[in-house]
């Protein structure tokens, strides 16, 4: 499970708001660009928050048993982007972890 898989879409929308809001303050006392790590960082949390919602709102717009069937033309290219993104996120987290495990592998492995 992930870290924001049970935010609130009233939380998102909080926290982007509050993000909004210290950008502002920041760039009104003239440090904005002094921050940039800080930003940075809150732009990370930010981006797992949405990711996590996204991920969520696509998967809800089917049916289970129709969720991995392909819709013969996607009535809204938003919705077929966000389900591009969540499958190229699931795609690439397979083959992360075939990594991981491939080099745990070798390195466990016995010296011939």
């Amino acid at each position: 499970m992930g870290k924001y898989d049970d935010i609130t879409p009233e939380r998102l929308r909080s926290e982007l708001l509050r993000f909004a809001r210290l950008i502002t303050k920041m760039e009104e006392e003239g440090v904005l660009l002094d921050k940039t790590p800080s930003v940075l960082r809150l732009l990370g949390e930010l981006r797992q928050m949405l990711f996590a919602h996204e991920v969520r709102y696509t998967r809800k717009l089917l049916p289970p048993e129709k969720a991995q069937e392909k819709p013969a033309e996607p009535a809204d290219p938003a919705l077929d982007e966000s389900r591009r993104i969540v499958e190229e996120a699931l795609r690439r987290e397979k083959e992360l972890q075939d990594e991981l495990e491939k080099r745990l592998f070798r390195r466990n492995r016995p010296e011939d």
